[in-house]
């Protein structure tokens, strides 16, 4: 016969198994503390905010911020943070944060604040986090706990060239009729160029200063009311790889039956930017 307690995790894991998108922000703020208890490698806020994960469940804001951290790798020296947002201190007590915890929301359709409260080895914490809705879902944009606020600690990408062809200087690439020159500046940002001719004479056209992100730089720009986020990485063969995930930059960059996502220049097709027919004015 199954205890309430194993019923209580079987329910629990369930919910784990839930797709985000189906979870109210008082549930992913609880499953935060309660997963700490479960087994498996996701766990709390960390997991959430992985690479991996952050798109579904933080805000723009959020995931831009978690980027330019990421880009300071381990070195803690530089880092914008050394501290988890989820659970105050170096250590806890899983079991009595589970315990202890109790969720409470506020807010309208615009913005709600989730407070999770909660004692670790008998000290009573508070963690507050704010949800905003994007594209739809629910997603954190923002956290408060003891002596900090997420959105008010400064954080700049580590400014330091990318690994292999994309170093300091420009670079350019032709691959059949598609062009892409990029510029990197001295702080890390890259301008970049890219006309790409496809089916049906199809045109994408795209220009504008990227910030550097871990792996290449990312572009965001509000183009006539629709966000544009196209990613510049730098591929294994140290080419360039172009993402526009959300398609917004191909809304408002590209002809009907052309597209950026996917677009891609390998290492051989590197060229001689004096080889290249001057950029289209705009």
């Amino acid at each position: 016969m199954m205890t309430p307690r194993w019923l209580w995790l079987a329910v629990l894991a369930a919910f784990c198994a839930l797709p985000a998108r189906a979870q109210t922000p008082e549930e992913i703020v609880r499953w935060i503390y309660v997963s700490q208890t479960l087994p498996g490698a996701a766990k709390g806020y960390a997991h959430l905010s992985a690479p991996g994960q952050r798109e579904q469940f933080l805000s723009r804001r959020m995931i831009a911020f978690h980027a330019a951290n990421d880009s300071h790798g381990g070195d803690v020296a530089s880092a914008c943070v050394d501290f988890a947002f989820d659970i105050p201190g170096n250590d806890f007590d899983a079991q009595e944060i589970a315990r202890t915890l109790s969720v409470t929301a506020e807010g309208d359709a615009g913005r709600r604040v989730v407070t999770a409260r909660f004692s670790n080895f008998g000290t009573p914490a508070q963690i507050a986090y704010d949800f905003v809705p994007e594209d739809g879902f629910w997603r954190i944009d923002d956290i408060a706990g003891p002596g900090f606020r997420v959105s008010r600690i400064p954080c700049a990408p580590k400014a330091a060239a990318a690994p292999g062809v994309v170093a300091a200087g420009g670079y350019c690439f032709k691959s059949g009729r598609d062009t892409f020159r990029l510029q990197i500046a001295a702080d890390g940002s890259a301008w970049f160029d890219l006309e790409s001719w496809q089916g049906g004479g199809h045109f994408c056209g795209a220009r504008g200063v990227a910030q550097p992100q871990v792996g290449g730089w990312l572009y965001q720009e509000d183009l006539w009311g629709r966000l544009c986020r196209m990613q510049i990485m730098v591929t294994d063969d140290q080419g360039i790889r172009l993402a526009d995930p959300d398609h917004g930059c191909k809304m408002t960059l590209c002809g009907q039956r052309a597209a950026i996502d996917g677009l891609s220049f390998p290492r051989q097709a590197q060229v001689d930017c004096a080889t290249l027919p001057p950029p289209q004015p705009g």
